[in-house]
């Protein structure tokens, strides 16, 4: 991942604090003089079945707990009235500037957000007897990965529901993602797989079945899965409906990801999108 900045974006306020690593003549108010956490310190694995009858276990490896660390050099203009006490009060601000108090950290190249991460601040280190006035913050963002802010969209018009390959060359991390899919045809079930893999697969299986021209939509991102049919103006939750065993598909950077839909001939892809997700820059 390149990065030419890092932003700060507190939660209900228009101040954005710019740390730029393209600033030669030292013009902007604050300089970043170290940035850590944005690494993977500690993976954490989770083990799971699959639904194969070769009892093959799966991992799921997620980050551990992610502290972003910005140590910050101040660049007063005093000619503009800015002291170093007014750059410092105005990243005191940052602390809570809204009911959640979260700060999103935006990484930029140039102009593009490349990926993001959120977290409040619990730390703010403010050294004032020295030489050179600087300030270290905290930002406490959980167990998370950064995150593109925009979605990816596939091109679904060049796929078929009897072979769906999807390849996500910019991610470092693996994902999941959204999709549509209208059923034109009446259907009890519906089962996700990989061709070329036995010991998984996505499994529903409603009461009543699918009728014609419902909408099956589902979504296997971590902090977003969901599982609905949109029948018309009803939506119908399908959550206590995925078979044991049943796994979320996922999508691995880096490599072609197949799925086929059993009975694709039943089946129209509407849309399938998902965030680009990077393990650190």
């Amino acid at each position: 991942m390149n990065i030419t900045s890092v932003e700060f974006h507190p939660e209900g306020s228009t101040q954005v604090v710019v740390l730029s690593f393209r600033d030669p003549r030292r013009a902007n108010p604050y300089n970043v003089k170290g940035l850590s956490g944005l690494d993977v310190e500690e993976i954490r694995p989770r083990s799971y079945s699959g639904s194969g009858s070769s009892g093959q276990k799966f991992q799921h490896l997620s980050p551990g707990k992610r502290e972003v660390v910005a140590r910050i050099e101040l660049n007063p203009s005093f000619a503009l009235g800015k002291s170093y006490s007014d750059l410092r009060d105005d990243l005191y601000r940052m602390i809570q500037s809204s009911r959640t108090g979260m700060v999103q950290i935006q990484f930029k190249n140039g102009n593009n957000v490349v990926a993001a991460i959120s977290g409040f601040i619990s730390k703010f280190e403010a050294p004032t007897m020295v030489k050179t006035p600087e300030v270290q913050i905290t930002f406490d963002c959980g167990d998370a990965a950064l995150q593109a802010p925009v979605r990816t969209d596939v091109d679904v018009d060049a796929l078929t529901p009897a072979a769906i390959s999807i390849t996500d060359n910019v991610s470092t991390a693996h994902h999941g993602f959204s999709m549509n899919i209208n059923v034109i045809d009446p259907r009890p079930s519906f089962r996700l797989s990989d061709p070329n893999d036995d010991d998984w697969e996505f499994y529903v299986e409603p009461v009543g079945g699918f009728q014609d021209n419902d909408i099956l939509s589902f979504s296997s991102e971590i902090n977003n899965k969901y599982l609905l049919i949109i029948r018309g103006l009803t939506v119908i939750f399908l959550g206590d409906v995925l078979q044991p065993g049943s796994v979320w598909p996922v999508i691995f950077p880096g490599r072609p990801n197949l799925f086929t839909i059993e009975n694709p001939e039943d089946y129209v892809l509407l849309d399938l999108s998902y965030y680009a997700t990077f393990w650190g820059v």
